[in-house]
């Protein structure tokens, strides 16, 4: 069973990023799934699953955010640095420290306050042709 599930309240309105949000949730649930099976050796795949993620998706979102003109969008790519430090951090300590628990806090966390806090407020600065209907 999935710690998290996609709903309406996560959403951006951006077919595209909305897409890739779903991706990292389902990057968590199956940290969280490790997690449970106390299966260390997924550390190394997860750790290269969330750098992928990160370049993939901040890439497709500044792009986004520069052609719309997202006026927060120098602190936003801020925010994305920070995580792919995080994330480069993990991979150079992976060996060391780091483990799998430690990997799970860092995604979950990231994905509440990320998602649900700072994209949501480039949401409004999107076209119509950009959004989802409004059902």
């Amino acid at each position: 069973m999935p710690l998290m599930e996609w709903d309406e309240s996560m959403a951006v309105h951006v077919d595209e990023l909305d897409d890739q949000h779903r991706q990292l949730i389902a990057l968590i649930n199956e940290a969280y799934d490790a997690v449970r099976r106390h299966d260390e050796h997924k550390r190394a795949e997860l750790v290269d699953k969330m750098a992928r993620y990160a370049r993939l998706h901040f890439a497709t979102e500044e792009g986004y955010l520069m052609r719309y003109g997202y006026p927060e969008i120098e602190a936003h790519k801020a925010l994305h640095a920070k995580f792919n430090a995080d994330v480069d951090e993990f991979r150079r300590k992976m060996l060391e420290k780091t483990n799998l628990s430690q990997i799970f806090v860092f995604l979950s966390r990231w994905l509440i306050t990320h998602i649900m806090d700072e994209d949501r407020k480039y949401s409004m600065f999107m076209p119509k042709e950009e959004s989802h209907a409004e059902e």
